[in-house]
């Protein structure tokens, strides 16, 4: 219990940080999934001496759901996704919960659950972002009056208050999943028999190819580069790693040869 605890305020605290830098602060860029989720598992890891282990939750977590948001952008009245929150507590929840077992298959199934969760988080944190904003925007509203006052004091008070809503706001939406979330999981994975649990790791292994996906239909805008793509994975999914090596390598020759062509 007093670990649970600790993991609980650990996870609350990277939450509040991470939840500042998507829009309020600093905007180091942290709070990017890729970003993130591993740092998340990383500082868990260390606290129940697996770093290892929880750094290589953070990486999978993390680049799934990068790729999966990749379009959710905060441009102006877009609410995106809390991707940065999503990411943090899904490591959180599959790490803590699968903590506790020994076997390959229910540690994964923790995995995948906390990770298909994160989506459902992610739209909980949009909808309680956009209540912060709210507040913020009634902020503005009282520090413009100040300002047209006179007094500039409270612009640095204003601002100093906005982040101290969207920190104030992810510490304890962090705490109270993690501190809540980790047995009803556990309490899910023991309730799974052995038979049903490739289901998960085969759904695990899934979710990057959707998240390839999504990052396909972002880049390819047109008919002839969707073809240009399809083909290409069929050269290089069917043909022999040799052939297509030597197809590149050709390539190649051609271009520096034509290159060279149009200088002269």
């Amino acid at each position: 219990m007093p670990e649970h605890f600790s993991a609980s305020l650990l996870i609350a605290m990277i939450g509040g940080i991470v939840d500042l830098d998507s829009t309020a602060t600093w905007q180091f860029m942290i709070s990017q999934p890729i970003v993130a989720a591993p740092l998340t598992g990383l500082f868990l890891g260390n606290l129940y001496g697996e770093a290892s282990a929880g750094l290589q939750l953070g990486l999978m977590v993390g680049v799934i759901l990068q790729l999966l948001w990749i379009e959710q952008l905060p441009l102006g009245m877009n609410v995106p996704p809390d991707a940065a929150l999503a990411s943090v507590l899904s490591v959180a929840l599959g790490f803590i919960a699968g903590h506790s077992y020994e076997t390959y298959s229910e540690r994964e199934i923790c995995y995948t659950v906390a990770l298909l969760l994160s989506v459902a988080l992610g739209l909980l944190g949009r909808s309680m972002d956009m209540f912060v904003r709210r507040l913020n925007t009634s902020i503005d509203g009282w520090v413009t009056q100040k300002v047209e006052e006179n007094q500039l004091w409270a612009i640095a008070f204003g601002h100093t208050l906005g982040g101290f809503f969207t920190f104030t706001k992810a510490f304890i939406f962090c705490f109270l999943i993690v501190w809540l979330g980790v047995e009803p999981l556990k309490y899910f994975t023991q309730t799974i028999s052995f038979k049903h649990s490739s289901g998960f790791i085969v759904v695990q292994g899934l979710l990057p190819a959707i998240g390839f996906s999504v990052l396909a239909s972002m880049c390819l805008k047109n008919r002839d580069e969707i073809r240009y793509f399809i083909g290409a994975v069929l050269i290089f999914t069917f043909l022999p790693a040799k052939i297509w090596l030597g197809v590149i390598a050709a390539m190649v020759v051609i271009y520096k040869n034509s290159w060279g062509m149009a200088k002269k």
